[in-house]
């Protein structure tokens, strides 16, 4: 950190100097403007916008010799860590170029402006200051709400095929919301256009993270009540009264973030561990019986309250202390 004296300018103004490290990282010379933020307990200064056109950043991905999960999981990792293009090459791209074409659309922004033979090259085209983090937040809440209702009907009726289709919905949004929040992270004067602090932003993407851990739950527990008409009516009952408990605890802790209610989300993780008993309770009792997989189904219920319990904890991490979400 570099101390800097406060000179009089004038009879209404003062002058501060700018380290010269920070110009020449910023390419900024003699005339040039930049922007000054007033907050609550510091100024901020960023370049002008028409000093912010860095090169884009660029990734080469070589296909030879690998599988298509791990060229999937480096496209994702490029996705994640806000590589603007994407390039995959290599001579044993023609036989794989058709998944990898549907991995790349299946990435929100992104689209393929070029294709030969041997090579493929992406490139992000959304503006990241036109996306809105709560939106997006509200978009995911709102699919997993829809896969949690469907999936407890699933002892009833199998919907698993359209809960599967909507969990990758919800990967794709969780996708992007930790592309922009990484994106800030990189440049911090982009924290002006999305009205939160850094803090907020790490625990959001915790947020997020977990409602997509949520959403493979629910995905998870639909398949494996696929065979639930061999349950008896008092199973079913017994099983969708948990379930009902720990949706339940999901709608409060997401109405805990929008309200930034600090009581609601305490609720929601003391209550935690009475609802992780009662998956447990369950499990012993039908282990001696169990038609259908339904002690599968019932750890990953588990596994989601204790995702639903650390969405608790991120927004007790976020505090009441920031703007309410309406």
């Amino acid at each position: 950190m570099e101390t800097r004296k406060i000179i009089s300018f004038g009879s209404s103004s003062y002058v501060v100097s700018v380290p010269k490290s920070w110009i020449l990282q910023h390419k900024l010379k003699k005339g040039d403007t930049i922007q000054v933020e007033n907050r609550k307990d510091e100024l901020a200064l960023y370049p002008g916008e028409v000093h912010r056109k860095d090169e884009p950043k660029r990734i080469l991905i070589d296909v030879n010799g690998n599988d298509l999960e791990l060229i999937k999981s480096k496209i994702i990792s490029a996705y994640l860590n806000n590589y603007v293009i994407i390039d995959i090459k290599g001579a044993e791209l023609p036989k794989n170029a058709s998944v990898i074409k549907g991995i790349i659309r299946n990435l929100t922004g992104f689209e393929i402006i070029q294709q030969t033979e041997t090579k493929i090259t992406a490139k992000d085209l959304l503006n990241i200051r036109e996306i809105s983090l709560p939106t997006l937040v509200r978009r995911i809440d709102n699919i997993v709400r829809s896969m949690i209702m469907d999936s407890i009907d699933c002892l009833n009726t199998c919907h698993y095929e359209s809960i599967n289709d909507r969990d990758k919905d919800v990967n794709r949004l969780v996708f992007l919301a930790r592309r922009v929040i990484h994106g800030i992270f990189e440049d911090p004067s982009l924290v002006r256009y999305f009205k939160m602090n850094l803090v907020e932003l790490m625990f959001v993407r915790d947020i997020v993270i977990h409602l997509e851990k949520v959403g493979d739950k629910t995905k998870r527990i639909a398949r494996s009540l696929k065979n639930a008409e061999n349950l008896t009516k008092e199973e079913k009952e017994h099983f969708r009264t948990i379930y009902t408990d720990v949706y339940n605890s999901y709608l409060t802790v997401m109405k805990a973030y929008y309200k930034r209610t600090t009581a609601l989300a305490f609720e929601v993780e003391l209550d935690n561990k009475n609802r992780i008993k009662k998956c447990n309770d369950y499990v012993e009792e039908i282990l001696k019986n169990d038609p259908v997989d339904t002690a599968q189904a019932m750890d990953n219920l588990r596994s989601m309250s204790v995702c639903i319990g650390m969405v608790a904890k991120s927004v007790l991490g976020i505090g009441e202390d920031t703007l309410k979400l309406e």
